[in-house]
C-alpha cells in the first residue's frame, strides 16, 4: 500500500470518528468531509442512496447548524 493511500485511509477513519463526537462536529469538519466526498465523487456515487439518506438524517439531527442541500 502506498503512503498516500495509507494516509488517506487514516484521514477517513479519523474524520468518521470525529463525526461521531459532538464536541468535534463543527462547520469546519463538515466542510472537510464535503471536500473529501467531492474529491472522491466517483466512489461516493456508488454508495446506495438509502445509506446516504441515513447519514444525511443523522448529520441533520446532530449538527449545531443548518446544512444546505448541495446544488449541481
Amino acid at each position: 500500500m502506498s503512503k498516500v493511500k495509507q494516509l488517506n485511509e487514516m484521514l477517513l477513519d479519523a474524520l468518521a470518528r470525529d463525526l461521531m463526537d459532538p464536541d468535534k462536529c463543527t462547520p469546519g469538519l463538515y466542510t472537510v468531509v464535503r471536500g473529501i466526498v467531492n474529491d472522491n465523487r466517483e466512489e461516493a456515487d456508488s454508495i446506495p442512496s438509502e445509506a446516504l439518506q441515513k447519514v444525511k438524517e443523522a448529520m441533520a439531527q446532530s449538527a449545531p447548524f443548518k446544512i444546505k442541500e448541495a446544488t449541481y
